[in-house]
């Protein structure tokens, strides 16, 4: 862990403070379920900004989150964010990497990443834009996890920076934001709370075997808009030394007992969410980035 990398990741967090709008608080609405089902694939697109809207100033400001894209004759789509681990490594939800919705809809092509301040929330950003090329995506289903490498290196400057890991367990207390990036023009910084085991396990059974983090109702949550995930979840930590904002999970799927809400056709305000540990995939991460797992986590324990 550098001086100039804390020292980036500090002045990055501070500025994004102070051009932002408060977060959310959160609610936590009772849901009762007998049984569930997984959502199915993903069969639309995720809604991203548009030339009428203004992009939150605080996803602008943000240095660590990427886009998503799929590049085919038609030109750059957008499916998900992606968070910058390393120059050349990404994670993204494992949803979210999926080509074959990508390739049927906007015909054969490849993923491609986008850093630009305002173009990474585009749906179709302009061809000028840089892209980098992917070359590689590890996709693990079971966990709801994608790691991206790309070809070439991101140059890491005021703009741009990669995220620490939290290698701590979150615990029942532990203070969580995520970016909603694809509302990019709307409340963008939302915070989310873990729930009960005894809450959550009905949704998916078993859930902590697989790595997952259960996060209740978000207030004003809609499952239809913000299926897909991909998003990063960020606690604080409180290492004095360390970085101030660090990477805790990965949004998502939602799981809902309404049949159109685990389609994505209606909204389902009480449904919980389960998202991916990142700490439990540091080790692999590190392997593809080709450095060593100390030098991508952070051991401050969260606020």
């Amino acid at each position: 862990m550098t001086h100039t990398r804390k020292l980036l990741l500090f002045i990055a967090l501070l500025l994004a403070v102070l051009s932002s709008v408060v977060a959310q608080d959160v609610t936590t609405p009772e849901a009762e379920a007998s049984e569930t089902a997984e959502p199915a694939d993903a069969t639309l697109d995720n809604p991203t900004i548009t030339s009428e809207k203004a992009l939150s100033p605080r996803l602008k400001s943000v240095r660590f989150i990427a886009g998503l894209f799929w590049a085919s004759p038609s030109g750059l789509q957008r499916r998900c964010a992606a968070t910058i681990i390393t120059s050349n490594t990404l994670v993204t939800s494992a949803v979210c990497a999926k080509s074959n919705y990508p390739a049927s809809k906007y015909g054969q092509g490849g993923w491609r990443i986008v850093t630009g301040a305002e173009e990474r929330y585009m749906q179709t950003p302009p061809n000028s834009v840089q892209a980098y090329v992917v070359k590689n995506v590890d996709i693990d289903e079971c966990s709801n996890i994608a790691i991206i490498q790309i070809e070439g290196n991101i140059s890491f400057g005021g703009s741009l920076m990669p995220v620490f890991i939290s290698s701590h367990p979150v615990s029942q207390a532990s203070t969580m934001y995520t970016f909603k990036t694809s509302d990019p023009s709307g409340n963008s910084f939302l915070g989310v709370t873990q729930g009960v085991t005894a809450a959550c396990d009905p949704y998916l059974p078993g859930y902590t075997d697989s790595n997952f983090m259960c996060t209740q109702p978000i207030l004003g949550q809609t499952v239809t808009d913000d299926y897909l995930g991909g998003d990063p979840i960020i606690g604080f930590s409180t290492q004095p030394d360390g970085p101030l904002a660090v990477l805790v999970g990965i949004t998502g799927l939602y799981y809902s007992t309404l049949e159109d809400a685990q389609h994505a056709i209606s909204n389902d305000a009480t449904a919980y969410r389960f998202n991916a540990i990142v700490a439990a995939h540091v080790t692999h991460i590190a392997t593809i980035a080709g450095v060593s797992a100390e030098s991508l986590v952070s051991t401050g324990d969260l606020g």
